[in-house]
């Protein structure tokens, strides 16, 4: 497989041996809004209502409703922030935890319950899990120009990090959208759409690097299940059109017959 467009972490996968006839094209520019993916491709919407938290901290939630996750905390005396993160590759939704330094410094990215829990361990902090709550999101699309109403799910600590093979008419829709991977990263810069639309979904950009989703699927991995999944899932992409350049063959194209022709050169 040949990559056009940029560099991530998996081009290392190359290394093993590449099949020139198959191209994933990095496009740079493309973006999804929210409702793009919820509502029109059928992306499960999901937040996380567990995280990290202080140790004296833990348990301590309000007498009622549900236990704000994802809170800011200190850890050896420095502030960090939480935020959550998902990726989806291949037809999978990977969903990670982004811990960082507070005015900056590069973040940690979180992709299994495991490694939170023992980066917890080491620094004397605990998890707080989390419960399960279903609602409904509302967003204003400004294309529509409408409120738009979708399902929405927070997932317990334990189950956010499990990854989730589409299936079904999301998996179809990904399909037809030629989408190979769509990053929601909370760190990047959201690009504005028609309208002022936020399209917060980087789609095949070299976004993965930056998430450090090197820890979810290794880079060997990673270039396997994209050359698989452009070669084989993707439709493949419509030939071009070829420029016609023989004046002959323009000429008969377009019922200009040369031989009965009135037509001379300037030496006829």
């Amino acid at each position: 497989m040949r990559m056009i467009g940029g560099r991530d972490y998996y081009d290392a996968g190359a290394a093993w041996g590449q099949d020139e006839s198959i191209v994933f094209l990095r496009n740079g520019a493309r973006a999804l809004s929210d409702i793009d993916m919820f509502v029109e491709i059928g992306l499960p919407s999901t937040s996380c209502a567990g995280g990290l938290v202080a140790r004296d901290a833990y348990g301590a939630r309000p007498a009622s409703g549900r236990y704000r996750p994802l809170r800011d905390l200190a850890i050896d005396g420095v502030a960090y922030g939480q935020k959550a993160g998902q990726v989806l590759f291949c037809g999978t939704l990977y969903r990670g935890l982004r811990l960082a330094r507070e005015g900056g410094g590069a973040p940690r990215w979180f992709w299994t319950h495991a490694a939170l829990a023992a980066f917890a361990g080491q620094h004397g902090l605990a998890l707080h899990e989390g419960e399960a709550y279903a609602g409904t999101a509302r967003e204003t699309s400004n294309v529509r120009r409408q409120v738009v109403e979708y399902p929405t799910v927070e997932l317990p600590l334990r189950d956010w990090f499990d990854p989730l093979s589409l299936a079904g008419r999301a998996r179809e829709a990904v399909v037809r959208a030629g989408i190979t991977i769509a990053s929601r990263d909370p760190d990047a810069k959201v690009p504005l759409g028609p309208e002022y639309a936020q399209l917060p979904w980087a789609v095949d950009q070299p976004t993965l690097g930056a998430m450090d989703f090197a820890r979810a699927v290794d880079p060997f991995t990673a270039y396997q299940e994209i050359a698989m999944w452009v070669g084989g899932v993707l439709p493949a992409p419509a030939p071009g059109t070829v420029d016609v350049t023989d004046n002959r063959v323009k000429l008969e194209k377009a019922g200009f017959d040369h031989r009965t022709s009135f037509r001379r050169g300037k030496g006829g």
